[in-house]
Protein backbone atom coordinates (compact mmCIF):
# COMPACT_ATOMS: atom_id res chain seq x y z
CA UNK A 1 0.00 0.00 0.00
CA UNK A 2 2.80 2.40 0.95
CA UNK A 3 4.59 1.69 -2.34
CA UNK A 4 1.40 2.33 -4.30
CA UNK A 5 0.88 5.74 -2.66
CA UNK A 6 4.49 6.77 -3.29
CA UNK A 7 4.24 5.61 -6.91
CA UNK A 8 1.07 7.63 -7.47
CA UNK A 9 2.67 10.74 -6.01
CA UNK A 10 5.67 10.35 -8.32
CA UNK A 11 3.46 9.89 -11.37
CA UNK A 12 1.36 12.96 -10.58
CA UNK A 13 4.30 15.19 -9.73
CA UNK A 14 5.85 17.14 -12.64
CA UNK A 15 9.23 16.73 -10.96
CA UNK A 16 9.06 13.02 -11.67
CA UNK A 17 9.14 13.69 -15.40
CA UNK A 18 11.85 16.30 -15.49
CA UNK A 19 14.07 18.47 -13.46
CA UNK A 20 16.76 21.04 -13.33
CA UNK A 21 19.56 18.59 -12.69
CA UNK A 22 22.60 20.64 -11.77
CA UNK A 23 24.64 23.75 -12.45
CA UNK A 24 25.29 27.20 -11.07
CA UNK A 25 21.58 28.02 -11.17
CA UNK A 26 20.81 25.18 -8.77
CA UNK A 27 23.77 25.97 -6.51
CA UNK A 28 22.71 29.60 -6.13
CA UNK A 29 18.98 28.89 -5.85
CA UNK A 30 17.84 30.84 -8.89
CA UNK A 31 14.11 30.28 -9.42
CA UNK A 32 12.25 29.52 -12.65
CA UNK A 33 9.85 32.43 -13.30
CA UNK A 34 7.94 31.10 -16.27
CA UNK A 35 5.06 28.84 -15.38
CA UNK A 36 6.40 26.19 -17.71
CA UNK A 37 6.12 22.49 -16.91
CA UNK A 38 9.14 20.40 -17.85
CA UNK A 39 7.00 17.72 -19.48
CA UNK A 40 5.57 18.42 -22.92
CA UNK A 41 3.43 16.73 -25.52
CA UNK A 42 5.68 15.85 -28.41
CA UNK A 43 5.95 13.68 -31.45
CA UNK A 44 7.45 10.75 -29.52
CA UNK A 45 7.95 9.46 -25.99
CA UNK A 46 11.42 10.28 -24.77
CA UNK A 47 13.65 12.76 -23.02
CA UNK A 48 16.24 15.43 -23.79
CA UNK A 49 18.86 16.88 -21.48
CA UNK A 50 19.99 20.39 -22.35
CA UNK A 51 22.69 22.64 -20.98
CA UNK A 52 21.18 26.12 -20.71
CA UNK A 53 22.98 29.43 -20.57
CA UNK A 54 20.91 32.13 -18.84
CA UNK A 55 21.72 35.85 -18.82
CA UNK A 56 21.10 38.37 -16.02
CA UNK A 57 17.64 39.18 -17.39
CA UNK A 58 16.61 35.54 -16.87
CA UNK A 59 16.41 34.69 -20.58
CA UNK A 60 17.89 31.53 -22.05
CA UNK A 61 20.61 32.67 -24.45
CA UNK A 62 21.85 29.25 -25.54
CA UNK A 63 20.60 25.67 -25.32
CA UNK A 64 22.96 22.81 -26.14
CA UNK A 65 21.71 19.22 -26.41
CA UNK A 66 23.72 16.97 -24.07
CA UNK A 67 21.79 13.68 -24.03
CA UNK A 68 18.63 12.26 -25.60
CA UNK A 69 16.93 9.05 -26.57
CA UNK A 70 14.94 10.72 -29.36
CA UNK A 71 16.03 9.79 -32.87
CA UNK A 72 13.76 12.22 -34.68
CA UNK A 73 15.39 15.56 -35.56
CA UNK A 74 12.04 17.44 -35.68
CA UNK A 75 11.25 16.14 -32.18
CA UNK A 76 14.61 17.42 -30.93
CA UNK A 77 13.97 20.86 -32.49
CA UNK A 78 10.56 20.96 -30.83
CA UNK A 79 12.17 20.45 -27.41
CA UNK A 80 14.95 22.94 -28.23
CA UNK A 81 12.40 25.65 -29.03
CA UNK A 82 10.56 24.81 -25.81
CA UNK A 83 13.59 25.12 -23.53
CA UNK A 84 14.62 28.36 -25.22
CA UNK A 85 11.42 29.98 -23.91
CA UNK A 86 12.01 29.16 -20.21
CA UNK A 87 12.45 32.28 -18.05
CA UNK A 88 14.47 32.47 -14.84
CA UNK A 89 14.60 34.96 -11.99
CA UNK A 90 16.35 38.18 -13.16
CA UNK A 91 19.02 39.88 -11.09
CA UNK A 92 22.13 42.00 -11.54
CA UNK A 93 23.87 40.10 -8.73
CA UNK A 94 23.99 36.93 -10.85
CA UNK A 95 26.94 36.22 -13.16
CA UNK A 96 26.75 37.42 -16.76
CA UNK A 97 25.87 33.87 -17.80
CA UNK A 98 24.50 31.17 -15.50
CA UNK A 99 24.46 27.50 -16.49
CA UNK A 100 22.16 24.58 -15.71
CA UNK A 101 21.37 21.10 -16.96
CA UNK A 102 17.65 20.63 -17.61
CA UNK A 103 15.90 17.38 -18.44
CA UNK A 104 12.69 17.59 -20.46
CA UNK A 105 10.40 14.61 -20.95
CA UNK A 106 8.19 14.33 -24.02
CA UNK A 107 5.00 12.33 -24.11
CA UNK A 108 3.51 11.29 -27.46
CA UNK A 109 0.36 13.13 -28.48
CA UNK A 110 -2.78 11.03 -28.50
Amino acid sequence: MKTLVIGLILLISPASFSQIISGQIVAEGREVRSNTPFVIEGMLNGYCTYELSVDRDGKVTNARLVDTNLKSTPAKYEVHNYVSEIKFEPGTYYPKFHYALVKITTLKRK
